[in-house]
């Protein structure tokens, strides 16, 4: 008797999910083509990616080559198109190796690092793209243009913190601005977490300016 009843209960339940799929079939076999256009969508992304990464690295270490060899001209042209990659750590790899082999020209440097800021490359290499830059105008720059490239707003969570307002700090340093200075090592004081060399430095540099 249990049998029955658990033979009739079982037919209850095919009966309702048949009824199920009649009443929602076109919809249930929308669904299944879209989930499986996505997954076809996500597996093939991968596969292209992980092609242009594989010819990305091989053309990287062909200029890596040509560099070795001294033949700067062809690594030159390479490295500008690699630097339009899509993958943003060749972008990166190239725009350091153009400024590398550019060392003894500063505007071109300057320029190079102008392009990268305002280029699609992820926030952490932008800003520090920003400490290469500053390094370079330091001794150059005006007030506005150095606070505008390192504005602490715009390194509020970038791991360039520190380093971009001691670099703030000491411009106006050398500029002789000693309250905009301290005010800002104080800054640097402040963060927590902050690695104890730059904080006994900074510590240094604000003990100077009490003096």
């Amino acid at each position: 008797m249990n049998q029955l009843f658990t033979e009739i209960d079982d037919d209850l339940k095919q009966d309702k999910f048949l009824n199920l799929f009649k009443k929602y079939k076109y919809k249930i076999i929308i669904f299944v083509i879209i989930l499986f256009f996505i997954i076809f969508f996500f597996i093939g992304k991968n596969i292209l990616f992980e092609i242009r990464a594989k010819k990305t690295t091989q053309e990287y270490v062909y200029i890596l080559n040509l560099i070795s060899e001294k033949k700067n001209d062809e690594a030159k042209k390479r490295l500008e198109d690699l630097k339009n990659s899509k993958i943003n750590i060749y972008k990166v790899l190239a725009i350091s190796k153009l400024l590398e082999l550019s060392k003894n020209d500063k505007n071109k440097q300057i320029s190079l690092l102008d392009e990268a800021i305002s280029g699609d490359i992820e926030r952490n290499d932008k800003d520090l793209f920003k400490i290469k830059k500053a390094i370079l105008i330091f001794e150059s720059s005006d007030e506005n243009k150095f606070f505008d490239l390192l504005n602490p707003s715009d390194f509020k969570n970038s791991p360039w913190k520190i380093l971009s307002l001691e670099m703030l700090g000491d411009f106006y340093l050398d500029r002789g601005q000693k309250n905009k200075a301290k005010d800002i090592y104080n800054q640097v004081l402040k963060i927590e977490n902050i690695p104890e060399l730059f904080k006994k430095e900074i510590e240094k540099k604000v003990k100077a300016l009490i003096k």
